[in-house]
């Protein structure tokens, strides 16, 4: 659908706007060599907040709009009736939402961060859309018009990169839907609101685009090119750098084994979803999809699949919670991949061994690079195994909605199954959430034979502090019933450890469904499942016993659950600790 739209400015503006301001103008607000960084960040603010700049923003509107393909995602009905009684819950937070024009709620002070962006990012549209109320559409134009009459001029809240990117998006692929229920002149009002948010999107991403949000800005470039693209040769050159941009990002951005760079498996769904967006944009529009993008959706697609344990969740690496197993699903479905999971991903260090009923997945990998670390975890080497649909050994896992201070403890190393030494982390992470001191030298060596499997890995994260290096043995029965483990540590080339008698502690989170007892005088642990299955730990080497532990894998959902411990210490010839985890027949 093409709609045409005259003299779409915002009421009060001139019909010639403002001279239009160099880029170099703008590149000195940030980067004159002779300011100090919080001068030039200061004033930087308030050329974007000022009146010049809000009509920098306005010229040259569209007078065209292509609607691009709709949303195919589906919403939440029970969501959307809340926002329509007036109560908008995300983060499993809620607030009022009031779209009579006194009380603005998009950069409403004393508000959580995290609320205001998913507010502002507008991707609720579709629970309204899809709530089946008949008021829905009229109450999503209101709120619309809402934020394009409050929030016209730039703020550091409502303008922030990623999440107009979001909104630019959601705005786009729900104009039909929203332009039915909607005035005449809703056309006019929404077009020159989205042309201003995408003419500051394009001014901001010029440089300094990074991990997930690259994808996401990029992305959006592309939707607003697309919707604007019969009105002038200039969006079709846009479109044609942003899709080379978007082609060259996400060769760099997503490794040759389809792991993102943050190797995290919810940023790996949030990714391929993205990617699968902009494929159906492109060929709504009947314009060709670039093969780097087509490359990375098959790259994507399996990786997915090997996050994914017996009960359809992600396994909990690096800030992921279980996360929503329709969706995932239907992402799969939509790719048209059907290549099965793989057994390892080469490249970022993830390992795979399925065997009966038995799934175990291993980080093997280093911890991610500079720039992408800003939510991983110090979990080398950590582990977690499902039996059937049935989660045993987990990571602790969180979700963005948790308090600050328990998604800072759920990085820490303890926080995952394996090993940690004198309570320090195995990579250091600072006050300001950034990785240093990473276990970088990660080691890993696989065989099979005859179905039984076999994992070596190894990673020096303690070696600059004790002289210790980490190596952790896994192999796999045939049958799935039998997971044996050896946990060593040792000094580097068979030299002693540095620092003696550092006590160490092997830990298995479980996942809160099992119930554990201790047994056999306390010399093994039993645990059961939910469906009356039992495994059994037993260890030497080191004391067996039950501590606490919390699961943050449900989102919204902090949940008590406990952790078998293996504690002891480390001499200076180093120490060999042996486990094994068995299924108990009847």
């Amino acid at each position: 659908m093409t709609l045409v739209a005259s003299d779409m400015r915002r009421p009060g503006e001139s019909k010639v706007a403002a001279a239009r301001p160099t880029r170099s103008l703008f590149a000195r607000a940030f980067s004159a060599p002779n300011a100090a960084l919080g001068q030039r960040l200061r004033f930087g603010r308030w050329l974007l907040g000022s009146p010049f700049y809000s009509f920098t923003v306005g010229y040259g509107t569209p007078r065209s709009f292509f609607a691009v393909a709709p949303d195919p995602w589906p919403g939440d009905s029970n969501r959307g009736r809340r926002l329509l009684a007036g109560g908008f819950m995300a983060h499993g937070i809620v607030g009022a939402v009031s779209s009579d024009g006194n009380n603005p709620p998009w950069s409403r002070p004393g508000v959580s961060a995290l609320w205001l962006d998913a507010l502002n990012g507008f991707t609720w549209l579709r629970d309204l859309r899809d709530c089946g109320e008949p008021d829905a559409a009229r109450f999503a134009v209101r709120l619309v018009d809402d934020w394009t009459n409050s929030e016209w001029r730039w703020s550091p809240v409502t303008w922030r990169r990623d999440v107009l990117a979001t909104r630019m998006v959601a705005w786009i692929r729900h104009y039909d839907w929203l332009a039915a229920a909607a005035d005449p002149a809703f056309a006019r009002r929404f077009v020159a609101s989205l042309a201003r948010q995408r003419v500051h999107l394009k001014r901001t991403t010029r440089t300094g685009l990074v991990g997930r949000e690259g994808v996401t800005v990029l992305k959006a470039l592309i939707f607003a090119d697309l919707a604007f693209l019969h009105d002038g040769k200039r969006y079709a050159k846009s479109l044609e750098q942003s899709l080379g941009r978007l082609s060259k990002f996400v060769k760099r951005y997503v490794a040759h084994d389809g792991v993102v760079a943050e190797r995290a498996p919810h940023i790996q769904i949030e990714v391929l979803r993205d990617l699968l967006d902009v494929r159906a944009a492109l060929s709504s529009a009947e314009h060709g999809v670039p093969p780097e993008i087509t490359a990375a959706i098959d790259r994507l697609a399996p990786m997915l699949r090997f996050f994914r344990h017996g009960d359809g969740g992600l396994a909990l690496f690096n800030g992921t919670s279980e996360g929503d197993r329709t969706l995932m699903d239907l992402v799969l479905a939509r790719s048209g991949s059907s290549e099965a999971a793989p057994a390892m991903a080469l490249q970022s260090g993830f390992q795979r061994m399925a065997a009966g009923t038995s799934l175990l997945i291993a980080d093997a990998g280093s911890p991610p690079g500079r720039g992408m670390d800003g939510i991983a975890h110090a979990g080398t080497l950590s582990f977690e195994m499902s039996a059937a649909h049935e989660r045993l050994i987990v990571n602790c896992g969180t979700y963005p909605g948790a308090p600050k201070e328990w998604r800072q403890f759920m990085r820490y190393t303890a926080a995952h199954s394996t090993a940690v030494i004198d309570d320090t982390n195995s990579t250091e992470i600072t006050d300001h959430g950034a990785l240093e001191y990473r276990a970088g030298n990660v080691l890993v060596d696989r065989a099979e034979d005859q179905g039984a499997q076999w994992l070596d890995m190894s990673h020096d994260g303690y070696r600059s502090l004790f002289g210790i290096i980490h190596r952790r043995r896994l192999w796999l029965s045939p049958d799935g019933g039998d997971l044996r483990g050896e946990d060593m540590f040792a000094g580097p080339e068979n030299k002693p450890v540095t620092v003696p008698d550092k006590r160490f502690i092997v830990r298995f989170h479980l996942h809160p469904s099992v119930k554990a007892t201790l047994a056999q005088s306390g010399q093994a642990v039993l645990m059961r499942l939910p469906s009356g299955r039992g495994w059994r730990l037993r260890a030497s080497g080191a004391g067996i016993g039950l501590a606490e532990s919390i699961y943050l894998g449900e989102d919204g959902r902090q949940r008590r659950t406990e952790q078998i411990v293996l504690v002891g210490q480390v001499p200076a010839e180093g120490i060999a600790i042996k486990w094994a985890l068995t299924r108990m027949e009847g």
